[in-house]
C-alpha cells in the first residue's frame, strides 16, 4: 500500500472514529474517552473493506491529504471540553497541544505528498511581506468591531515556569510551523484551485488566479479568525503573494514571520488576548 493510500485509509478511520467519540461523548464523558481506542479495529477495517464500502469516500482525488489534516486541527478544540470534564480551565491547552503535536506528525509523517514543498527556498521579500501582516494584526486591534470574542485566551503565566516553558515552546511551535504549514495548504494550494476546478483541481497550477477563487479564500480566511479584519487583510495579501511568487513555501515563510513576530510581542507585552 502506497503512502498516499496509508493516508487516506487513516483518514478515513480517524473520521469516523472522531464522529463516534462525539456522538458518545453526549451520553457520557467517560463512554467518549473510551471511544478513541476505536481507532485501531476502524483503521483495520477500513484498510480491508475500503473498495467494498469506502471506496468512493477513500478515493477522493489527493484532497485528504490537504482535508484530513485541516479537519483536524478544527474539530480536536471541539472534542476536548466534551472529554475533559471538570477540567475546564485546561480544555485550551490540552486542546492546542494536541492540535500541535498530531497536525505536526501527520505534515511530518506525510510530508513526501506535498510536492508543493519540493523545491524550498528563502524569499526575503516574502518575508517583509509578513512582518507587514503582523503589523496590521497588532497596528488595527481595536480600530475595527468584533462579531465575537475567546471566551478564554492561552495565558501560560498562570501556571508554574516549568509549565510555562512547556506551553509556549507548543505555541511556537504550533503558530509558526503547524499552523503556517496546515493553513497554507489547505486556502492556497487546495481550496484556491478547487473553486477554479472541483474535478480537475490538482491540473491547476499553483497561484492560478480566478476572481471567485481569489475572494472565497481572502474572505475564508478572514473570517474563520476572531479578528476578521486584520485576518481578511491577510488573506488578500497571501493571495497576492502567492499569485506574484507562485510558489506557496513563499506564503508559508511569510505567516510563519508574522506568527513569530505576535509570539514574540505576545511574550514580550503579555498581550494574551491575541491567543
Amino acid at each position: 500500500m502506497s503512502l498516499e493510500s496509508r493516508l487516506n485509509t487513516l483518514s478515513v478511520a480517524v473520521i469516523a472514529c472522531l464522529s463516534l467519540v462525539y456522538l458518545c461523548s453526549f451520553v457520557c464523558w467517560r463512554l467518549g474517552a473510551a471511544a478513541v481506542i476505536s481507532i485501531v479495529p476502524l483503521y483495520l477495517f477500513v484498510q480491508r473493506y475500503h473498495t467494498r464500502y469506502f471506496n468512493t469516500i477513500w478515493n477522493l482525488g489527493g484532497t485528504w491529504k490537504y482535508v484530513f489534516p485541516f479537519v483536524i486541527y478544527l474539530v480536536i478544540g471541539e472534542l476536548v471540553p466534551g472529554l475533559l470534564v471538570g477540567y475546564e480551565q485546561y480544555h485550551l491547552y490540552v486542546a492546542y497541544g494536541l492540535r500541535t503535536m498530531i497536525v505536526g506528525g501527520i505534515l511530518l509523517r506525510y510530508r513526501s505528498l506535498y510536492s508543493e514543498f519540493e523545491v524550498r527556498k528563502l524569499d526575503v521579500p516574502a518575508l517583509f511581506v509578513g512582518i507587514l501582516i503582523f503589523s496590521l494584526w497588532v497596528g488595527l486591534e481595536g480600530h475595527y468591531p468584533m462579531f465575537a470574542t475567546a471566551s478564554s485566551h492561552y495565558d501560560p503565566t498562570i501556571f508554574g515556569y516549568g509549565i510555562q516553558i512547556v506551553l509556549l515552546s507548543l505555541r511556537l511551535i504550533g503558530s509558526v510551523l503547524v499552523a503556517a504549514f496546515i493553513e497554507e495548504l489547505f486556502n492556497r494550494s487546495f481550496l484556491l484551485r478547487y473553486i477554479i476546478d472541483p474535478e480537475r483541481w490538482t491540473d491547476v497550477p499553483i497561484g492560478t488566479y480566478t476572481f471567485a477563487s481569489f475572494a472565497v479564500v481572502a474572505l475564508f480566511f478572514g473570517f474563520a479568525h476572531f479578528r476578521w479584519f486584520p485576518g481578511l487583510l491577510t488573506g488578500l495579501i497571501l493571495n497576492l503573494l502567492l499569485y506574484n511568487r507562485k510558489d506557496l513555501f513563499a506564503c508559508v515563510q511569510a505567516h510563519a514571520m508574522a506568527n513569530l513576530l505576535l509570539f514574540c510581542y505576545v511574550v514580550y507585552t503579555g498581550s494574551w488576548l491575541f491567543w
